[in-house]
C-alpha cells in the first residue's frame, strides 16, 4: 500500500510538472521536497486556475460590452450617412434641373451666337489638325497648336464667347500659313539625323511642299516639333537642294513634290524604290553567280591585256633594232640563228616556234569568251526559275494581290538584266584580246616569213 501511494505521488508530480510547463512557462518552477509540499503545490495550482478563469470571464464580458457599444455607434453613423446621401441626392436633382433650365436660357439669349461657337470650334479643330503635320510648324513652333486646342475646347463648352484677341489670333495664324505656303524661306531649325542626334542647322522651306538642308531632304517630326532627315535620299534629285540652299534670289532647278501640301507622297514612294544594288538582291543565287563570273572575266581581261601590251611593246623595240628583254620575237630570232640550214628546215623550225608562242599569247582568252557565252544562258536560267516561283505564288494565293507575284517576276527580270550586262562587255573584252593577240602573231609570222625569204636569197646566191 505504501508503495502504491509513492507511485501515485510520483505520477502526480510528473503530471503537475508537465501541465505547469505547457500552460504557463512564465511561472516559477516549484520543486516539492516531500509529500506535504507536493500536496500544497497541487492545492495552490487549482486555486490559481480558478482565479485565472475568473479573470478571463471578466475580460470576455468587458470585450462583449465594448463591441456592443461599437456596433451601436456604427449603426448610428450609417443612419446619419444615409440621411446625408438622401439630402445630397435631392440637391443634385434640383441642381441638374436648374442647370437644364439655365442652359435653355443661355441658348435663348445667345441666339445666333450659339452657331458661331460650332463654326469656331470646327475651324479651330481643323486648323490645329493641319498645323500638326504642316512643314511650317518646324519654323513657327507649336504654340499656335496649343492656342487652337484651347480655343476649340472653349467653343465646345459653349459657355463664353471668344474674345476679339482670340479671333484676331486665329485670323493671323490662318493668314500666316497661307503666306508661308507660297514662299521660299531660309531659317535655322532643329534637325534630327538618322542616329537620333538633334542639332540646330539652316534649312530651306519651299512652301508647304518640301524642306531641305544642304544635300538632304527633311520631313517634319510631329512628336518632337522638329525636322528629321529622311532615312533614304532621292540621290538623282539632290543637286537642286544644293542650288536652292546657296541661292538667295533668282531661279534654280529643284525637284519639288507637288502631290501633297505636307511633304507629298511622291517623295515617299520615290525613296522607297529599291536602288540598283538592292535590285540585284532579287536575282538571288543566279544573279550572284553571274556577277561573280563577270568579275572573273574582268580580272582575266585586265591581266591578259596588260601582258599583251607588254609583249607588243617588246616586239616593237625588237623590230626597230633596240635591245629588249626576252620576248617572242627575240626567241624566234634565236631559233633562226641556231638553224642555219636549208630554207625548208628553217621554215619548219620557225613555224614550230610560232606555235609555241601562240599558246602563251592566247592564254586564258577562252575564259573571257566562255563567260560572254554562258552569261545570257545563266540569265535565261534565272528567268525560268523566277517564272516558276511566280506560277507557284499564283497557285497558292491567286492573282488578287500583285505583290505575291512581284518576287518571282523581279527575280526573272533581274537575272536577265544581269546576264545581258555581263555578256555585252565580256564579248567586247574577248574580241579585244583576240584581235590584240592576232596582231602580235601576225607580226611574228611576218618576221618569220622575212627571215625565210632572206635565207632563200642567200642560198640562191651561194648556188649561183
Amino acid at each position: 500500500m505504501k508503495t502504491l501511494v509513492k507511485l501515485f505521488l510520483f505520477l502526480s508530480l510528473l503530471f503537475s510538472g508537465f501541465i505547469s510547463s505547457q500552460e504557463n512557462e512564465d511561472k516559477p518552477e516549484n520543486i516539492a521536497l516531500d509529500l506535504d509540499q507536493l500536496l500544497e503545490l497541487v492545492k495552490q495550482g487549482r486555486f490559481a486556475e480558478a482565479e485565472e478563469a475568473a479573470e478571463r470571464e471578466e475580460r470576455f464580458i468587458k470585450e462583449k460590452n465594448r463591441q456592443a457599444t461599437l456596433l451601436a455607434n456604427a449603426k448610428a453613423e450609417r443612419a446619419r450617412l444615409e440621411a446625408e446621401a438622401s439630402r445630397l441626392e435631392t440637391t443634385f436633382e434640383a441642381n441638374d434641373a436648374k442647370l437644364v433650365l439655365l442652359e435653355d436660357q443661355l441658348k435663348t439669349r445667345l441666339g445666333s451666337l450659339y452657331e458661331t461657337f460650332g463654326h469656331l470650334q470646327g475651324v479651330a479643330s481643323d486648323t490645329q489638325a493641319t498645323f500638326e503635320t504642316s512643314l511650317t510648324s518646324g519654323q513657327f513652333g507649336q504654340d499656335r497648336e496649343i492656342f487652337l486646342d484651347g480655343l476649340a475646347k472653349k467653343m465646345g463648352e459653349g459657355v463664353s464667347v471668344a474674345t476679339i484677341e482670340e479671333l484676331e489670333r486665329l485670323w493671323y495664324e490662318l493668314s500666316r500659313e497661307l503666306v508661308a505656303s507660297g514662299s521660299v524661306e531660309k531659317f535655322s531649325a532643329t534637325v534630327i539625323d538618322n542616329n537620333g542626334d538633334a542639332s540646330i542647322e539652316e534649312v530651306v522651306r519651299i512652301g508647304n511642299f518640301n524642306v531641305v538642308s544642304e544635300g538632304e531632304y527633311l520631313t517634319y517630326l510631329q512628336g518632337r516639333g522638329a525636322y528629321e532627315t529622311l532615312p533614304k535620299q532621292p540621290s538623282r534629285f539632290l543637286d537642286g537642294s544644293y542650288d536652292i540652299f546657296d541661292e538667295d534670289s533668282g531661279f534654280v532647278q529643284f525637284a519639288l513634290d507637288p502631290t501633297g501640301p505636307q511633304g507629298g507622297a511622291l517623295l515617299v514612294n520615290l525613296i522607297s524604290l529599291p536602288s540598283f544594288f538592292e535590285q540585284i538582291q532579287y536575282g538571288r543565287i543566279t544573279g550572284y553567280t553571274i556577277i561573280l563570273l563577270f568579275l572573273l572575266a574582268t580580272g582575266v581581261f585586265a591581266w591578259r591585256f596588260y601582258s599583251l601590251f607588254t609583249i607588243n611593246n617588246a616586239i616593237k623595240k625588237e623590230v626597230s633594232g633596240e635591245e629588249s628583254s626576252d620576248n617572242p620575237l627575240s626567241r624566234i630570232f634565236t631559233v633562226a640563228n641556231e638553224n642555219k640550214t636549208d630554207t625548208e628546215t628553217l621554215e619548219l623550225k620557225l613555224a614550230e616556234q610560232i606555235l609555241v608562242e601562240r599558246q602563251s599569247i592566247d592564254q586564258y582568252i577562252w575564259v573571257v569568251r566562255l563567260i560572254s557565252v554562258i552569261s545570257p544562258l545563266l540569265g535565261l536560267f534565272g528567268t525560268i526559275i523566277g517564272m516558276i516561283n511566280t506560277f507557284q505564288a499564283i497557285t497558292l494565293f491567286g492573282t488578287g494581290d500583285p505583290k505575291t507575284m512581284a518576287g518571282g517576276i523581279s527575280e526573272a527580270l533581274v537575272t536577265t538584266m544581269l546576264g545581258l550586262m555581263s555578256a555585252i562587255p565580256t564579248t567586247f573584252m574577248a574580241a579585244a584580246l583576240s584581235n590584240y593577240s592576232k596582231g602580235i602573231l601576225s607580226v611574228l609570222e611576218e618576221q618569220s616569213t622575212g627571215m625565210v625569204a632572206a635565207r632563200a636569197e642567200e642560198t640562191q646566191q651561194v648556188t649561183s
